[in-house]
């Protein structure tokens, strides 16, 4: 997985799902756009041998929901809204690179869209709507990304 090193790459961790498909790597891109990675394993794979649709849905959640609470000044917030396409299939051994950007911020809601690419071929395309929390609870983990 070839990382930029001039990015500040982070590994997203918690005690919670994403523990289970990870480690993904995260990363701020430029203005409202972030970047994430993950390398595809044997435990990604489905039945036909590639990649699982729910792995390209669960790190474009993940990566849409991480963009939307650095865009709305580090509010926490939760998916309301979440629609994908799926274009093509990855391989085990490929790296699944996911951008995120905010096309908008306003009244507590981040409008998010996405793209994962692998093996040099669009594979998804994903968009959502991101609710910040006005009180939200703290749970075990929060703040690690």
């Amino acid at each position: 997985m070839d990382l930029d090193p001039a990015l500040a790459w982070r590994t997203v961790s918690d005690d919670a799902f994403n523990s289970h498909i990870g480690p993904i790597r995260f990363a701020r891109i430029g203005e409202n756009r972030w970047q994430s990675r993950l390398e595809l394993l044997p435990h990604h794979m489905n039945l036909g041998g590639v990649c699982h649709g729910g792995v390209y849905m669960s790190l474009s959640d993940t990566t849409m929901g991480i963009a939307a609470h650095e865009a709305s000044q580090g509010k926490r917030s939760a998916t309301i809204d979440y629609q994908s396409h799926f274009l093509a299939a990855a391989k085990l051994g490929q790296t699944v690179v996911c951008t995120a950007r905010a096309n908008r911020v306003v009244s507590g809601l981040a409008f998010m869209e996405c793209e994962l690419e692998a093996g040099g071929r669009l594979c998804m395309r994903a968009s959502g709507i991101w609710k910040a929390l006005s009180n939200p609870k703290a749970r075990p983990g929060d703040g690690q990304v």
